[in-house]
């Protein structure tokens, strides 16, 4: 990975709290507006931090908007809950992906975030990407681990790709949100209800 921004672990507690703000200020500027109309300048103003703040934290515009998709997940909470599902292993399945499409159905600003950052090429917003596959893959893994492994694998494979799509389709209108988890639930099921152990 190329060199750049600061990694969090060895900042100061003041840097901390400037990258904080930082982030804050991303998602209050998300709750008004599209991300493409957001400029950094309109986030360092937000923050009440220099340009060059920024750039010391966060590489790029993408970087930052897939650390703020992060953010929202994690410190919020909004794209899965730490209680894990019970159940069958279908109903978990399906347990967590309604849990993550309401998340986007009440804030769909990240549902347009976590499209744009799909397609980065920058390096640093690539890694923090994966932070958030670990996550989401995680629940998932933990679920399908009764599963062969291949199985599980390709489910999960599955599953991600018809949740782009389904995320693709809401944010140009296509599709709503409902109906988008009507699908989901539906491809759960008839994915892994066949695999159930008997």
């Amino acid at each position: 990975m190329a060199a750049g921004p600061q990694p969090p672990e060895t900042m100061t507690p003041r840097q901390l709290d400037r990258r904080r703000r930082v982030l804050d200020a991303v998602h209050a500027l998300l709750s008004e507006r599209p991300p493409r109309d957001i400029q950094v300048k309109d986030i360092a103003d937000r923050a009440q931090v220099s340009l060059a703040a920024i750039y010391r934290y966060f590489a790029s515009k993408e970087h930052l908007l897939t650390e703020a998709l992060v953010d929202w997940a994690e410190e919020g909470g909004r794209a899965y809950e730490r209680r894990p599902p019970s159940g069958t292993i279908s109903e978990q399945l399906t347990a967590i992906v309604r849990r993550g499409l309401r998340a986007y159905r009440k804030s769909p600003q990240y549902a347009v975030v976590f499209l744009e950052v799909t397609v980065s090429r920058d390096p640093h917003a690539i890694e923090t990407w994966g932070r958030l596959n670990a996550l989401v893959d995680g629940g998932m893994r933990a679920i399908l681990e009764p599963l062969e492994p291949d199985v599980a694998h390709h489910v999960r494979r599955t599953i991600g790709h018809a949740w782009v799509g389904g995320l693709f389709d809401c944010v140009h209108g296509r599709t709503t949100y409902a109906e988008l988890e009507d699908t989901m639930v539906a491809a759960c099921r008839l994915l892994v209800e066949p695999l159930e152990p008997r």
